[in-house]
């Protein structure tokens, strides 16, 4: 499976000469991030990651994922891109600090962490259009029609409609 984000995607997000220290151990410039192994792992390991967190709560799959658009497809991208620099960032703790590190990589978590709640969703349409759950049954007057005995013992029991779900009073 693709990464959601590409190394162009990190480049726009990240400044290139920054990506570039973080990637090369050589000290040698790479001519393009596209192919470099560890821009492609951390990509990878993000979008893992990504979907460790909004798969949990089955309210998406990969499929889904694959094909958001607009804003949500953008959002999607740099999400990945936070991870793939945190990861990279990783690589030299000694150079940015343990403390700057930490913090991002908590941002991140928390933003997952709201994934996995279902705090934070994506724009799907399915999604959307699920809405809350619909009650079906009786209504007040088909139970008031059967005579049962809380309807003949009308100060004892409470009122039918006041014991059905809201909205199936009337």
């Amino acid at each position: 499976m693709a990464a959601y984000a590409t190394a162009s995607d990190l480049i726009n997000q990240y400044d290139e000469t920054t990506l570039n220290d973080l990637c090369v151990d050589d000290g040698v410039p790479e001519t393009s991030l596209d192919t470099n192994s560890k821009v492609t792992w951390a990509l990878d390991r993000a979008t893992g990651e990504i979907n460790a967190a909004v798969l949990v709560g089955q309210l998406y799959t990969v499929e889904t994922l694959l094909a958001l658009s607009g804003e949500s497809e953008v959002y999607l991208k740099s999400l990945c891109c936070e991870l793939a620099m945190a990861y990279l960032i990783l690589r030299r703790p000694e150079k940015y600090g343990s403390e700057a590190t930490k913090e991002f990589r908590q941002s991140i978590k928390d933003t997952l962490d709201m994934f996995r709640r279902g705090e934070r969703v994506f724009d799907v349409a399915a999604n959307k259009e699920a809405g809350l759950p619909t009650i079906d049954g009786p209504r007040a007057v088909d139970y008031q029609r059967l005579n049962l005995l809380p309807n003949r013992t009308q100060n004892f029991y409470p009122h039918t409609a006041t014991r059905l779900p809201l909205g199936r009073g009337n």
